[in-house]
């Protein structure tokens, strides 16, 4: 599975077991329920849906729950539609006691002046404020076109306060704190506020989930740096997003909002149009596919399918193309760079910090983070180590919750594993899940001397397997069998002691008990062979045994 996470709004293209199923199995990390388009109860659907596909599949797919937000939309017209002719003036106001071409479901007046740009019908029709009439404006036309019935309203760089949720936003709020949704997302983002209101509401309401601070308006972006102080993730929404600033500058916004989040180790997701030609085509364009590996490039935690799979002829198509696509990106050497600080556990931080500065020195192939909150998950995945990241949780809530971080892993395991001090309880059930394999190196980071009560500062660098003896190494690390001095078929020899012009070609690895000179070991060095000197075992060791050799740090393990 990618790195990267995937998101998929479902509709009545997915609302299908089956196609989510096989979604869930070609990486599905995260499923969208966009309440602009959904009923009371629906949420609750797609809950049980969820639950039965994790059940069955063995997946972590968590519930995002898209509040629709506050908008300025025209009103109604008489003929369904108005005809706007470029040049022409017309008025607009939001007092519907006005004689008006054009009125606005808010109030807006107070926060535009001459010169002001209006964009209706999402940036299609562009009116310019030509003069401010008290409770109307008059506004000239750029572009000829139509404006329909409850058209959205953008105005460029004006901070409207809208408030942050609808009495409908609510409704579809509390069904999700009923049915324990992971994440919120909050429409039309504009200050930090917005974000407090959210958060407290579900404080309020004894509720848990992450926060989605979706960036679609010039103000938001403007304030982006204290939006990011205060949210759980970053959405680059560049459906509005592109209304509401020139199409030029929609690209370098996403890179900059993604690096303004990362920079405070906060995860981001980008959305809108990733492989909006898939809703009709079974395949995507160049210029999508270069979109998306665009996205990972600029350092994103997950990619967002909207209409591609809620009302697109393809959904499992589209999810398959961005695990491919993400797959064949990530296989190349990937230089992301680290955040700068965190606002919270700094401890956390900086060990997970020199965790990506010990594994570019030595061969670790997996990381493993014991989390009571997620939060040092969260942190190691922030620093985009090349390895996978194990996330042991003890709640399958939380699980869900970590699946949205790029690279992350989450593993349920029972109480039982977070409160004993043997780490080496967890690597075993690791083992037992088929996530790690005995004979190689990873690092587990935890809390001690009780992991139960959350905090990291315990880091580990483990050789999974059972331990036999160590010696001093050269060369790379080696898998196979023992074979004693020269009598059997393994690829490891092992010696009491260095033996004078013994062919040692057919070995990948000499492991000789005695000292020997830097001559033998410049010989065996030139020659490509792992040594391993000095040896001391803490077991008897047989012909044919199954070991490893790990020229890290000299240790063998049983296999």
């Amino acid at each position: 599975m990618p790195k990267i996470k995937i998101v998929a709004t479902i509709g009545p293209a997915s609302f299908d077991e089956t196609i989510l199923k096989k979604m869930a199995r070609k990486g599905l990390s995260v499923i969208r329920v966009n309440t602009a388009h959904t009923e009371p109860g629906y949420i609750t659907e797609v809950s049980k849906m969820i639950n039965k596909i994790n059940e069955d599949c063995g997946t972590k797919i968590g519930l995002m729950v898209d509040l629709k937000g506050p908008e300025l939309r025209t009103g109604n017209f008489p003929n369904k539609k108005l005809t706007i002719t470029s040049g022409k003036k017309y008025t607009i106001t939001d007092d519907g006691k006005i004689k008006n071409d054009i009125l606005i479901n808010h109030q807006f007046i107070e926060y535009i002046d001459d010169n002001t740009i209006i964009a209706i019908n999402d940036g299609k029709v562009h009116f310019r404020v030509t003069d401010i009439k008290g409770n109307y404006v008059i506004a000239e036309a750029l572009d000829s076109g139509e404006v329909h019935d409850t058209s959205r309203v953008n105005i460029p760089g004006k901070y409207i306060k809208l408030g942050t949720m609808t009495d409908r936003d609510l409704i579809f709020l509390n069904e999700g704190l009923s049915i324990n949704a992971n994440f919120y997302a909050l429409s039309f983002v504009q200050k930090k506020e917005n974000v407090y209101d959210l958060q407290d509401y579900i404080y309020d309401k004894h509720g848990q989930g992450e926060i989605i601070s979706k960036i679609e308006t010039k103000s938001g972006y403007d304030d982006i740096k204290s939006i990011v102080n205060v949210s759980d993730y970053i959405m680059v929404a560049r459906g509005d997003l592109g209304v509401e600033l020139p199409l030029k500058e929609v690209v370098m916004a996403q890179k900059n909002i993604i690096k303004e989040a990362h920079k405070r180790a906060i995860p981001t997701i980008v959305a809108t149009q990733m492989l909006e030609s898939m809703v009709l085509s079974d395949s995507p364009t160049r210029a999508e596919v270069s979109d998306v590996t665009n996205a990972i490039l600029d350092n994103a935690d997950a990619l967002m399918l909207s209409e591609e799979t809620a009302i697109g002829k393809y959904p499992y198509s589209a999810v398959s193309y961005l695990t491919d696509i993400s797959n064949f990106v990530e296989s190349e050497k990937i230089d992301l760079i680290e955040p700068e600080n965190s606002f919270t556990d700094k401890l956390a931080f900086s060990i997970s910090r020199g965790l990506r500065k010990i594994t570019e020195g030595i061969d670790i192939k997996s990381l493993i983070a014991v989390t009571k909150s997620g939060y040092t998950a969260k942190m190691i995945s922030a620093m985009r180590p090349e390895q996978d990241i194990y996330a042991v949780v003890t709640s399958e809530w939380l699980a869900r919750g970590l699946n949205l971080m790029r690279g992350v892993q989450p593993v349920v395991l029972s109480e039982s594993f977070l409160e004993s001090s043997n780490i080496y309880d967890v690597i075993d059930e690791l083992i037992k899940n088929k996530l790690i394999t005995t004979g190689e190196k990873t690092i587990i980071v935890s809390g001690s001397p009780s992991q139960v009560f959350g905090g990291a500062n315990d880091l580990k660098i483990v050789n999974v397997g059972k331990f036999i003896g160590r010696g001093y190494a050269v060369g790379k690390n080696v898998r196979g069998k023992i074979d004693i001095n020269n009598t059997g078929e393994g690829n490891i020899l092992y010696l009491d002691s260095y033996v004078k012009n013994m062919d040692y070609s057919k070995y990948d690895a000499i492991l000789i008990k005695s000292s020997i000179t830097g001559r033998i070991i410049n010989y065996f060095m030139e020659n490509g062979k792992t040594l391993l000197y000095n040896v001391e075992l803490k077991k008897n060791i047989n012909s044919d045994m199954e070991i490893s050799v790990d020229s890290d740090t000299g240790l063998i393990t049983y296999i």
